[in-house]
């Protein structure tokens, strides 16, 4: 069951879409200076190298076995739009209304597009791709993740990694290739 955010901040949304290419150093000050015009909850956190919304909102940020693996197999295993598709057919739970710990899916038109974390009520905890990490009302977001979001229970410690390798493998790679990737 899909939650859709209201057009009322839609101006808010779309001057939140950083331009393609922008620096990330320069997100935080350009998203505090979009407060002087349009009045938003859009709080920086944390700036993390290396990561997206996947890593952040499932742990995997710096696990040594995602990694691996996703610097192997000429680039087409990870933790991107593919896998949190391939999650939301059956892997998760999903869940009614947004409670704390849950993770909220962003869709735009049916097709995934960021998760993040649910930290309180009406609040998410999320990586806006490779720009910093932000905690922000469930709708104050950038217009690209769209309007329709969707709750799922936050598997288990442990769990997004065994997952992601469960994935890898529904994607053709062998254990073996999966162990000779982890020693490399």
């Amino acid at each position: 069951m899909a939650f859709i955010c209201k057009p009322n901040n839609r101006t808010l949304r779309e001057a939140l879409d950083a331009p393609d290419g922008f620096p990330v150093s320069k997100h935080r000050e350009r998203t505090e200076a979009i407060r002087a015009v349009h009045s938003h909850s859009v709080t920086f956190q944390k700036l993390i190298d290396e990561s997206t919304c996947v890593l952040y909102a499932l742990g995997l940020v710096g696990n040594r076995t995602y990694r691996a693996i996703a610097l192997n197999f000429d680039g087409q295993i990870f933790a991107g739009k593919a896998f949190m598709e391939w999650l939301m057919k059956g892997h998760l739970v999903e869940i009614a209304a947004l409670k704390t710990g849950c993770l909220a899916m962003y869709s735009d038109h049916g097709v995934w597009q960021h998760v993040g974390l649910v930290v309180s009520p009406g609040r998410v905890i999320s990586q806006w791709g490779t720009f910093p990490v932000y905690e922000h009302d469930v709708c104050e977001v950038p217009a690209r993740y769209g309007d329709e979001i969707r709750y799922f229970e936050m598997p288990a410690p442990g769990e997004p990694l065994r997952l992601f390798l469960e994935f890898a493998k529904d994607r053709g790679v062998s254990q073996a290739d999966l162990a000779k990737a982890m020693k490399a």
